[in-house]
């Protein structure tokens, strides 16, 4: 079974486009580089939040995702968003067409 670790961030300064071309460069790099990494992914609601969410074979890295997204964050985008909610828990499932 997966893990997945979710963030939802509110947008404080500039575009989504842009934090996530930001994220696609600096947090999908250092996800790639870790153990246990899946997948990783960042949407827009229509609210205007971000949703990061990446995927981990255990909990435990994925809690570890949690730590190392915040270290990414605040070295590189705290002044362009601002953590809201931070979740970890098991993928129970994903499907696809």
């Amino acid at each position: 079974m997966s893990h997945v670790r979710i963030g939802v961030y509110a947008l404080t300064s500039g575009t989504a486009r842009e934090v996530g071309d930001q994220a696609r460069e600096g947090m999908l790099s250092l996800f790639r580089a870790q153990p246990g990494f899946q997948a990783y992914g960042l949407a827009e609601t229509q609210e205007g939040k971000l949703v990061s969410m990446s995927l981990w074979d255990s909990g435990e890295q994925a809690q570890r995702a949690n730590e190392l997204a915040a270290s990414w964050v605040k070295e590189n985008i705290a002044d362009r968003i601002r953590l809201e909610s931070a979740q970890v828990g098991d993928f129970m499932f994903y499907e696809s067409a």
